[in-house]
């Protein structure tokens, strides 16, 4: 496909701004911390939830990953044997029958959850593989890794090798994530790659600081992304504009999880000074922080009113949370769509104009990316 560049606008176009002001329909009431779940004897580095909100994934650098209830606080399955080195990410299947789990070890591993056996080992990194990521239908699982690539591997054959390499880092990939037709990855080199799979389009925002989380909001409209510069910031998806700027945690030397509540209207990270810090979406103001933990908050991850963290002390805790509406958030949103100013704090990151991808046939990964179907409702794990 031929290239072609977004268009390039000084500021944020009001609309999407106010739509990103329109979700903030909720806010923190108070936090409580229901259970801590202890067990590994290394730093938590992943979380992952089942697709019903029954049980939560951890992975460790202990090598192992763990099953728990955050609802009973009940520990319920150990997996181990093929990791010899740390377990860096998970992600679980629609379905909850299987895992795949990736980390020091090059190699990475599709699990039965109910065995606990390993049914596929995927070969091809060179290096350490720090994050997954699956394709919108699950029918491809995308792998970063520290050799500088992102691989796509189809999950509808048997081939233990990726069916397409994406090599454009100049450093490690540390995040990946899917939205639609699009890869996003996070890298050492300070870049967010931005993969169109269907127009073959390469568009890059550069942040300048080691990327270490990225995700998207409901309507992935926006991406927010963290850097080891200990900002988190909320982009724009179109354009790249930086909408907000969130601040007051500590992140410099670890990759720490950024999230947004399951409103949109909370942004929730983890820190190195052990706290759990809380911001408003809009504002960009810190609204509370949570401590407990004996070791730097590397997690956070949501599902429902439910709050799991995780900490380089091994330990991994669950907080319950009351949500009120906010009357405030409505009337920001209102005066922000009767009004054409924005903040002047609010910029652009720098981005480069979109190139066309490597000449590489993308007929099947395209074919991957596609809408995936109804699907019934999920079953436990």
């Amino acid at each position: 496909s031929r290239s072609t560049s977004h268009p390039s606008t000084g500021l944020p176009r009001t609309p999407s701004f106010a739509m990103v002001a329109g979700v903030l329909a909720a806010a923190p009431q108070s936090f409580g911390l229901a259970h801590s779940l202890d067990g590994h004897t290394g730093a938590v580095l992943s979380l992952a939830w089942t697709k019903n909100g029954a049980y939560v994934l951890s992975a460790s650098q202990d090598k192992t990953l763990r099953l728990w209830n955050p609802h009973t606080g009940a520990h319920v399955k150990t997996y181990q044997g093929p990791h010899n080195h740390e377990v860096a990410d998970a992600v679980i299947s629609e379905d909850n029958s299987k895992f795949i789990s990736c980390g020091g070890d090059k190699h990475f591993f599709q699990w039965d959850v109910s065995t606990a056996q390993v049914i596929r080992k995927f070969v091809g990194h060179d290096r350490k593989v720090n994050a997954l990521a699956f394709g919108p239908n699950q029918d491809v699982v995308l792998s970063g890794s520290n050799d500088k690539t992102v691989r796509i591997w189809d999950l509808r054959t048997r081939s233990r090798g990726s069916m397409q390499s994406l090599a454009e880092a100049t450093d490690s990939v540390l995040c990946v994530a899917v939205a639609g037709d699009e890869i996003v990855s996070g890298c050492t080199d300070g870049a967010i790659r931005r993969y169109d799979v269907r127009k073959g389009q390469l568009v890059v925002d550069s942040l300048l600081q080691p990327v270490g989380s990225v995700s998207f909001s409901k309507d992935r409209a926006c991406m927010l992304v963290s850097t080891l510069d200990h900002n988190i910031r909320l982009l724009e998806r179109d354009t790249g504009n930086i909408l907000a700027t969130y601040s007051g945690h500590v992140n410099k030397r670890f990759k720490v999880q950024s999230t947004l509540d399951p409103t949109d209207s909370v942004v929730i990270s983890g820190s190195e000074d052990n706290r759990i810090c809380m911001w408003d979406l809009v504002e960009a103001k810190l609204l509370c922080t949570l401590t407990g933990h004996g070791g730097p908050v590397l997690c956070a991850s949501f599902s429902g009113g439910t709050l799991v963290t995780a900490a380089g002390d091994g330990g991994v805790k669950v907080w319950t949370a009351e949500v009120v509406p906010a009357t405030r958030a409505q009337s920001m949103a209102a005066a922000l769509l009767a009004d054409s100013g924005l903040p002047a704090e609010f910029g652009r990151s720098s981005r480069r104009p979109a190139s066309a991808l490597p000449a590489t046939p993308l007929t099947r990964l395209a074919a991957a990316f596609q809408a995936p179907a109804a699907t019934g409702p999920s079953t436990q794990a």
